[in-house]
């Protein structure tokens, strides 16, 4: 067997996915490859398969089955722990999901859009106001993703840092499966904390609702509800911190590109460049994980039950047999759906929170700092290259 999975990057090109995966969507599109443990899942890289991978019911997204895809140890670290309600069987899965459906809805998102922009524009504020060259993602980045999912949580800001080192602890697949446990340790004992303080005073928060409608009633644990709150705000706040970085970089790096976004008036079209931008990126880099439960056939191959199946969104997202000149940023390109978000049942639950935030930060930031650029050059930009998000350790600009 060839290919070890996560298949390797040219960091000359970090936001491209491997090129092997084009090589793959030609010639073996369905192909085993070896894991860090020796599990053998099929890996997936075709736009066609990889939706059918998604919208199968059969293929499941349960990390108690046998033959499930961990990708590194720290992946593996929540057994005997709850578990993130995304990792749970689907019936248990669809329940928490229910739970959260009210908070999420896009009419309730799009009232938090001023409060987003407030928070924006005092970052902003706070970082014109000191000295560049600035390290974008401290500055700004980082500072307004903690805030936004902090705020409609309910999480104290001032131990959101903390919860943030955490969590990149959990992500790392360079952590071992003791580390990232004692790191969900952590992460989850604050969310219980928080989960008992609103049993005891209500808060009108996310927190503090699910916790008067399920835990008070009930129908949600506790601690099942500390691993639900703990996944929100993993999710919540790492994936934008992170396209705020990427997303800015890639507009930076394509000057032509950049200057059709400035001169965007229309919502409508500042969403579609937004999905151009998360297609094109793909922080959310690393496959999709599923089991099958029964023998199905897949891009023409037979996969058994109880085999592991990994869905590999920046390879479909990339697929040119979907995406005209897929390799190129097209901030006008027609709008078709990408897998940035996931799809099907598992489709992001915040989607609606994180297009809202891109397009305030994009959008504000570029006007507020029309000269905003680069402070190194490209290729001394670091690039997290063991975590299971794609991300920068910093990117210096100026203006």
């Amino acid at each position: 067997m060839s290919n070890s999975y996560p298949l390797p990057k040219d960091w000359q090109h970090p936001l491209d996915p491997p090129a092997d995966y084009k090589r793959l969507r030609q010639e073996a599109p369905v192909c085993p490859v070896r894991m860090f443990d020796g599990n053998t899942p099929w890996l997936v890289s075709r736009y066609q398969d990889v939706l059918a991978v998604l919208s199968d019911p059969r293929l499941v997204l349960d990390s108690t089955l046998p033959g499930f895809p961990h990708i590194s140890a720290s992946s593996a670290a929540r057994q005997g722990r709850p578990l993130p309600f995304f990792l749970r069987p689907d019936a248990e899965y669809r329940v928490q999901r229910a739970m959260l459906v009210q908070e999420f809805l896009p009419r309730r998102m799009e009232a938090l859009r001023p409060r987003i922009q407030r928070t924006v524009d005092e970052a902003l504020d706070a970082m014109l106001a000191g000295p560049h060259p600035v390290d974008l993602m401290a500055a700004f980045a980082l500072p307004v993703a903690l805030r936004i999912i902090c705020d409609l949580l309910g999480v104290p800001h001032d131990g959101a840092e903390r919860l943030h080192v955490l969590s990149r602890t959990v992500g790392s697949r360079s952590s071992s499966r003791e580390e990232a446990r004692a790191a969900l340790v952590g992460l989850d004992d604050v969310f219980l904390e928080l989960v008992e303080a609103n049993l005891r005073e209500p808060t009108n928060t996310l927190i503090g609702r699910v916790v008067a409608e399920q835990v008070a009633t009930g129908k949600l644990s506790p601690p099942d509800a500390a691993s639900l709150f703990h996944s929100l705000f993993y999710a919540g706040h790492g994936p934008p911190a992170y396209m705020f970085g990427l997303g800015t970089l890639a507009l930076l790096l394509d000057p032509g590109q950049l200057a059709k976004f400035r001169e965007m008036e229309d919502p409508a079209a500042i969403t579609a460049a937004i999905q151009e931008l998360l297609r094109f990126v793909n922080v959310s880099h690393l496959a999709r994980q599923r089991v099958a439960t029964v023998d199905v056939t897949i891009g023409g191959q037979l996969i058994r039950a109880g085999e592991g199946i990994l869905a590999q969104p920046d390879s479909a997202n990339r697929d040119e047999t979907v995406f005209k000149d897929p390799d190129r940023l097209d901030l006008h390109r027609e709008v078709h759906r990408h897998f940035a978000f996931g799809h099907g049942i598992h489709l992001c639950t915040g989607r609606a929170l994180a297009l809202i935030e891109f397009e305030v930060v994009f959008k504000t930031l570029f006007q507020r700092i029309p000269t905003l650029r680069l402070a190194v050059p490209p290729e001394e930009v670091r690039f997290k290259k063991d975590e299971n998000l794609l991300g920068v350790h910093e990117l210096p600009v100026t203006w």
